[in-house]
């Protein structure tokens, strides 16, 4: 970033009545300073200082300070005291207060009294000192990403789940078949399971969990997610003649990511079942949109009724049997689809 530069003033009068100042608090840089005049140098005698203070509690960052005299009827050019400012780190630690002050410490021999004359206030009896404070703030170094090392979480917990290593602490039972699982895992991953496991439900004081409404290779699926983060069972992406196999599992799958809530699954399942949509299967999957909500998975069935090649939507479904049942069953959801192809076709 770029640094960021303010100017403050600070009159100064000589003789018996300088005394020490202290300027308000400003900001410059995203930090809050202040400026301060010591009329007798701490650091060298017959000097004077000009002090930058960093108020910022537990800031650190580097700054410089310039001094310069100006001409308070702005007639003549700024006279610099301080001819190259220097940059130091700025820390403002309560147990070390010099480390958040910088001194500018300007000798009253280089003050040449004749020179300042036209400088002097309108009342002769001070000069005004513009002090600048100078701010570099330093962004964050930057680590290649290649030397970062690639995540390997994805990895671990995969391994967690097929070794079982660390030891489970939850086993569920699916029509008769054992799975072991993490609880902390499951929770992470589901709010289902969160509730269920830590929520005071029955089955958090149960060893053996019994799962109903789900078949043993869909909580298989289920658990693989949750632990490997990949959408299982689509080797191939292949179906039989009756559009079974992938898409059944799929749908499977995605109810069980309802009941779960395990929302991200829910979307793979559906956006896979897009891409897998055909003849032999569109009734079905058509119907399965309607009643899991599957807003996408209608639209595509829609789009796909409007636009299969070289047939119209009458053609398409005409011989299919799922279809006949469907618009027997359902003729609303049929009426439905059919006018949305009728508009998607323009």
């Amino acid at each position: 970033m770029a640094p960021a530069t303010i100017t403050r003033t600070v009159e100064i009068h000589w003789g018996a009545v300088s005394s020490y100042q202290q300027t308000s608090i400003f900001a410059a840089g995203g930090y809050d300073w202040s400026i301060h005049y010591y009329p007798s140098s701490l650091w060298v005698l017959g000097c004077f200082d000009l002090c930058v203070q960093l108020e910022t509690m537990g800031a650190r960052m580097t700054a410089s300070l310039g001094v310069s005299v100006v001409d308070p009827m702005g007639k003549l050019p700024a006279w610099k005291v301080v001819q190259a400012p220097r940059q130091e780190v700025f820390c403002n630690n309560p147990n070390d207060c010099y480390s958040a002050q910088l001194f500018a410490t300007v000798a009253f021999s280089t003050m040449d009294r004749a020179a300042l004359l036209g400088y002097r206030t309108v009342d002769g009896l001070g000069v005004v000192f513009e002090c600048t404070v100078t701010v570099v703030t330093q962004a964050p170094a930057v680590i290649p990403a290649a030397l970062l090392p690639a995540s390997d979480l994805k990895e671990q917990l995969s391994r967690m789940y097929a070794t079982k290593d660390p030891p489970c602490d939850v086993t569920f039972s699916v029509e008769g078949q054992l799975f072991d699982a993490h609880k902390l895992i499951l929770a992470m991953r589901s709010s289902f399971f969160k509730a269920e496991l830590y929520g005071g439900m029955m089955e958090s004081r149960a060893h053996v969990i019994q799962v109903k409404d789900s078949l043993p290779s869909v909580f298989e699926a289920l658990l693989r997610y949750i632990y490997k983060d990949d959408l299982p069972c689509t080797d191939g992406d292949v179906d039989d003649d009756d559009g079974n196999n992938v898409t059944e599992m799929l749908c499977h799958l995605l109810v069980a990511a309802d009941t779960y809530g395990v929302d991200r699954l829910r979307t793979l399942c559906e956006l896979k079942l897009c891409s897998l949509l055909r003849l032999g299967n569109l009734a079905k999957l058509l119907a399965f949109a309607e009643d899991r909500q599957c807003a996408k998975l209608k639209d595509a069935c829609v789009e796909f009724m409007a636009t299969y090649p070289k047939r119209s939507t009458k053609e398409v479904v005409a011989n299919n049997q799922e279809y006949a049942q469907l618009r027997s069953a359902r003729p609303s959801v049929v009426i439905d689809a059919l006018e949305k192809a009728v508009m998607f076709r323009g």
